[in-house]
């Protein structure tokens, strides 16, 4: 593609310059240095952890023939230099033009909010296969881009990969795109550019707080997706979260709202709860739907609720709604189930948060009928406020805490601990920092009719370590101690 062409859309400056025209053959695109070839162009971007800046002589060393820059960097003479006001925005723009603007040619679904991204994307991923379309799914596990499953290195990717992303779902025969967004990809603007035909938002609690500071600052990243709607997008948000009623108030496009609590759109009733399963009912203006789900919890019923309020706001019918919700049985990692013949319960889950783990832990609760015992611990390099939060919640709906490592990374597993205990405040827990060990013990204590969760890193196959990324995946683990006894 000519460069020309590729920087059509950007306001740079007089100053750029084009040694050797601007009808220079550009083959590919990336934000990343190490991934620049011959005749590419580099975008250097400022980003939170570096400044793509002091890479545009490694880009330019392995190939690229242009960069992208705010800033005014010393490269060899023949280097076209595009200056702009924001590497951030241009770099989507780019890409769109670069990948044939791929996000045209799907009809697009974002969800976002702390809690509930994957699960939704998997139901609405169901949704659409009921109707008989396809859709390419970006989220937290994995993307899933027709029949290929490429581990997920990030919730969304940056502007580059998703936009090639994007082309790929094109061209496996898929329609409709459905991403989780997270917070951080918001404030970065990767996904600029796409035009969401639907946006679902699912509540907001502590998080990430290491990132954006502040709780306003955290809902102003997130409502990104919601200021930026098209008239007529949709506009999914839960009516019973404190931050989805502030969201209603400047969101744009079409609003409907769900919920079990308040007078909503979308309004589920007659809910009734069983590790087996979930029956309920979703009122709505045209009707109601009756839900007979094998995903257990009520944050699952606020989560099928989003999925069934968005698909019948987007002309699904009641009935591929209906069939696309009951026939997902489990997501990977989110209370899914250990079996292997032990007389108690064994779940692993995913939440990483204390509003996450509220939502497990008082799940299991009432259908427990003796104890609870939880494993769990935090990453390291996050949000340090959740640690105490964390402890205090898993002490207050569990009987019996062992806090343990999760992703240490720098820090000190024993410091990371010390600070979840520093919020329980009850003798009901025991630190075992060797997270085998700690999954070991809990096994080892369980007594028929009890319920192990291990909780935290849910689908993840890995832990990450001072300097390693090691093999752990906590069903593994828990599935070989339970076998070998």
């Amino acid at each position: 593609m000519r460069l020309r062409d590729l920087i059509g859309s950007l306001d740079y400056r007089d100053s750029s310059v084009f040694p050797l025209g601007e009808d220079i053959d550009i083959k590919g695109v990336t934000c990343d240095s190490r991934a620049a070839g011959s005749s590419f162009l580099f975008v250097a971007v400022n980003g939170a952890a570096s400044n793509g800046h002091r890479y545009v002589n490694d880009a330019v060393d392995r190939g690229a023939v242009a960069v992208v820059m705010e800033d005014d960097i010393i490269v060899p003479d023949h280097v076209a230099r595009i200056y702009v006001r924001s590497s951030r925005d241009a770099a989507p723009r780019i890409a769109n033009e670069f990948f044939g603007r791929p996000a045209s040619k799907l009809k697009s679904i974002g969800v976002t909010g702390t809690n509930g991204k994957t699960t939704i994307s998997y139901l609405m991923d169901s949704i659409i296969s009921s109707t008989g379309h396809k859709a390419g799914v970006i989220g937290t596990i994995c993307y899933r881009i027709g029949g290929r499953v490429i581990p997920a290195a990030n919730t969304t990717p940056g502007p580059m990969e998703l936009c090639g992303f994007m082309a790929d779902i094109i061209k496996s025969g898929s329609d409709y795109l459905v991403m989780e967004v997270s917070s951080h990809a918001l404030d970065q603007n990767r996904v600029g550019g796409i035009s969401f035909d639907a946006a679902i938002f699912t509540n907001l609690t502590g998080d990430h707080l290491d990132y954006h500071k502040t709780m306003e600052e955290y809902f102003k990243a997130k409502s990104r997706l919601f200021l930026n709607l098209r008239d007529d997008a949709y506009a999914v948000i839960n009516m019973d979260d404190e931050w989805g009623r502030k969201l209603l108030k400047v969101s744009k496009g079409r609003v409907v709202t769900y919920g079990t609590d308040l007078v909503a759109d979308f309004l589920s009733t007659d809910i009734k709860l069983s590790l087996e399963g979930t029956r309920f009912t979703v009122n709505y203006p045209k009707g109601r739907l009756e839900i007979n789900s094998r995903l257990i919890g009520m944050h699952n019923v606020y989560n099928m609720t989003a999925a069934a309020a968005c698909g019948i706001s987007m002309d699904f019918s009641a009935e591929e709604v209906k069939l696309g919700i009951e026939g997902l049985s489990s997501v990977p990692g989110r209370l899914e189930p250990v079996e292997c013949g032990q007389p108690f319960k064994v779940f692993v889950d995913y939440a990483h948060t204390d509003d996450a783990l509220v939502n497990v832990l008082s799940a299991l609760k009432p259908m427990i009928g003796n104890r609870i015992i939880t494993v769990f611990g935090c990453g390291g390099d996050r949000d340090r406020t959740k640690r105490p939060r964390m402890g205090r919640v898993a002490a207050r709906l569990s009987d019996l805490v062992f806090v343990t490592s999760d992703n240490p990374r720098s820090e000190d597993p024993a410091d990371i601990a010390a600070q979840i205990v520093s919020g329980i405040g009850t003798d009901n827990y025991r630190t075992v920092l060797d997270r085998t060990e700690a999954i070991s013990e809990a096994l080892s204590e369980a007594r028929p009719g009890d319920c192990v969760l291990i909780a935290g890193k849910g689908h993840e196959a890995y832990q990450v370590l001072k300097n390693t990324t090691v093999s752990f995946d906590d069903r593994e683990v828990a599935r070989k101690i339970l076998c070998s006894r």
